[in-house]
């Protein structure tokens, strides 16, 4: 999951590169007031590298009139129409059309970008009325022209057709816009706000250098680390040069990046979605589509009605395939050591290793897989001398390559909800992969649990307690799932882990005995034959689920039990506050002065300290206050059954989409938090003013 999150969110590099592609040098031009004519040619149409855009202020005053209604609040949305008076309720602006900015890039040697506001005028004499009952001054120039001047800052303003154009100088007015209803239409039609870059209008330059630098920063932090363990060392590396080469990717071969948000009354949900279009016929546009080239083995169970559902089926790239292949080499390796000091109670290097077998040479170091030129000067690493690995292991990790082969990563987990004898919350973590050549995954498995169950320190296994459908079970229980507070609070006292391997797949589940039942069942719809195939097109390589009902009930009875085994902790330290002796004394400390140093801010470490002790107790009842507000919001909010967010990824015609979708409940909680703020500067208002009241009032 955690992999997968990070490959949807790499994104956010790409994000802040441009917005130092946009802001870079503007703010320097703002500060100009009257700044020489442009010595460059007129061009006949300007191409905006990023459109900033808003459906339309009656579109958002609607959004905002549902919003309170779903906490029946509807006075508040006359509150915020009130608020709107002071700027004129912008009259003479056509709301019912959209609004926004363009950000072009003005020709040189460096590219220099620059914003341009659009704004639709309805009626000029009263939209100059509304911008001068602001803090602006309105100066005509001619017909078309004007100032807006704000102390020493002047922005200019250029009418044409319905919409005035507001630059920051006035040359950066001088070409010819395109029609704001055209270029936006489209994501007019599909947000109510959004953020688009077009990516064909950065300079390929600009991208190179950008490539450039990532590749280098990348170079240097795939170094293995002082300390760091081969396998999480391995994993790190695989997932920066992954994002590398998607990052390269979205940048040469993308052509749009759009961010939009939008709220739907008539379906009651809100949506944001990161939608990405590759270049027409771009190896880029093919990578995306072959993310969903096969479906999900678990497609039957990943659609279940239950509290939270995370899967992924998707395509990996030959590249992606060979470094998972050489991954796994290097867990087989460290998997081999642990194995030698569970079994044998040594140290890595006094494992034993046939007598006639002579060590084979180091390894050469792996290539990065970056050119020569970008490396950095330390390389990496040579891996030590391989030792044997046990046959069992040897068929799990070839299992695992054999998976990596074929390319296709399919996974998923849910959690099933139960309720415990007190009426809380409890859940059951089941999950499944789908692998290759299970039979020997499966042998090696059970072999590797029958060497390790009687190792002192592991945890209690009772292999083969059960079968269902071609699948052998295992149990698992003891350590840290029976000691672990949180671990039981979400899947009840002293769960078990239920391990299940067969020859297509490996299952699992947590939780308590009726876990297994459980786990079987979604085995069963796993192998029932669809009653309808989608069409590849439909195929959903990417989903996560979540009904936030059960979760704020669990969250709000288990904060409780948190916060009182804190009083417990404090109440102790109350009580060894009285008793202990003073630093400087060596008398108990009644005084209430609190000593200095480090000791000051450590209650645990010294019981003494009443003032540390004062202030964890503060700072208690804060919390108990934030969350005890918090928890009757989420209750409230959370109250129907519109509680769920959908997060999915899916290729489109020509790239892909990252869509959230939140059900009512998210808006009803936004809204109440909304309110909250506005009744609490609705008080603050009253106080002042009663305040300055009595201010005024003659002294008796």
């Amino acid at each position: 999951m955690v992999r997968s999150l990070q490959r949807h969110g790499r994104m956010l590099s790409v994000i802040a590169f441009l917005a130092v592609v946009l802001v870079s040098h503007s703010g320097i031009q703002a500060q100009t007031k009257e700044p020489s004519k442009s010595t460059e040619p007129v061009r006949e149409q300007a191409i905006p590298l990023m459109i900033l855009c808003g459906s339309g202020f009656e579109r958002w005053m609607a959004n905002i009139d549902y919003l309170f209604g779903t906490i029946e609040r509807e006075e508040l949305s006359d509150f915020v129409s009130g608020k709107l008076a002071s700027v004129n309720d912008f009259k003479g602006f056509d709301k019912d059309k959209p609004l926004g900015m363009l950000i072009f890039l003005r020709p040189g040697l460096i590219p220099q970008p620059y914003p341009v506001t659009f704004v639709p005028v309805k009626n000029l004499a009263d939209a100059i009325g509304t911008v001068s009952s602001g803090s602006f001054n309105v100066k005509k120039v001619d017909d078309t022209h004007y100032d807006l001047i704000a102390g020493n800052q002047t922005f200019y303003a250029k009418l044409v057709g319905d919409y005035a154009w507001i630059a920051t100088q006035s040359d950066q007015l001088d070409y010819e816009f395109p029609d704001p209803l055209a270029v936006t239409k489209r994501i007019t039609q599909r947000y109510d706000i959004a953020l688009e870059f077009n990516l064909t209008q950065v300079p390929e330059g600009m991208k190179n250098i950008f490539l450039d630098f990532l590749r280098a920063s990348t170079e240097t932090s795939i170094q293995q680390r002082d300390g760091e363990p081969n396998t999480a060392y391995q994993m790190r590396r695989l997932n920066a040069l992954d994002t590398l080469d998607w990052l390269d990717q979205l940048l040469l071969q993308g052509e749009r990046l759009t961010i939009g948000a939008k709220v739907d009354p008539k379906s009651r949900h809100a949506t944001i979605e990161l939608d990405i279009m590759a270049k027409q016929d771009s190896a880029f546009a093919k990578a995306l589509q072959d993310t969903a080239a096969r479906p999900s083995f678990f497609a039957n169970v990943v659609e279940d009605d239950v509290p939270l559902t995370f899967s992924m089926s998707v395509m990996m790239t030959p590249q992606n395939q060979k470094r998972f292949a050489e991954f796994f080499e290097h867990a087989e390796q460290d998997a081999a050591e642990l194995m030698a000091n569970l079994l044998e109670e040594k140290k890595p290097s006094e494992a034993k290793k046939p007598a006639n077998a002579a060590a084979p040479p180091a390894d050469a170091p792996k290539s990065t897989g970056l050119p020569k030129s970008k490396r950095g000067a330390t390389g990496n690493k040579a891996l030590k001398a391989k030792i044997p690995v046990p046959p069992a292991l040897h068929d799990v990790f070839e299992s695992l390559r054999e998976t990596a082969k074929t390319g296709h990563v399919d996974f998923f987990m849910q959690f099933i909800a139960d309720t415990k004898s007190e009426g809380t919350p409890q859940f059951t973590l089941i999950g499944g992969a789908k692998i290759a050549d299970g039979t020997r995954f499966a042998g090696g498995i059970t072999e590797i649990l029958n060497q390790l169950k009687d190792r002192p320190g592991m945890a209690r296994m009772d292999l083969s307690v059960d079968t269902h459908a071609g699948i052998t079970f295992h149990r698992l229980a003891g350590g840290g799932l029976e000691t672990d507070e949180g671990t039981q609070e979400t899947f009840g006292s002293k769960p078990a882990v239920y391990l299940g391997v067969g020859s297509q797949a490996v299952w699992f589940a947590l939780g308590q005995p009726d876990s297994l039942p459980q786990l079987k069942l979604v085995i069963d719809r796993a192998n029932t034959e669809p009653v309808a195939r989608p069409d590849r097109r439909d195929f959903i390589p990417f989903q996560f689920h979540m009904h936030m009902k059960k979760w704020v009930a669990l969250g709000e009875a288990n904060s409780e039990k948190r916060l009182e085994r804190i009083e417990v902790a404090v109440a102790k330290r109350e009580a060894a506050a009285k008793a202990a002796p003073d630093k400087t004394g060596g008398k108990p400390n009644e005084s209430g002065n609190a000593p200095s140093g480090r000791e000051a801010n450590r209650p645990d470490r010294n019981p003494g300290d009443r003032a540390a002790i004062d202030n964890y107790n503060k700072g208690l009842e804060q919390r108990r206050s934030f969350m005890t507000t918090w928890n009757s919001m989420q209750k409230k909010a959370f109250s129907g059954d519109d509680d769920k967010i959908r997060v999915d990824f899916k290729p489109t015609d020509q790239g892909a989409r990252i869509r959230l979708q939140f059900d009512e409940s998210f808006l009803r909680l936004m809204g109440l938090g909304i309110s909250r703020g506005i009744d609490s500067s609705i008080e603050n208002e009253r106080k002042a003013a009663e305040k300055q009241q009595q201010k005024g009032q003659p002294k008796k």
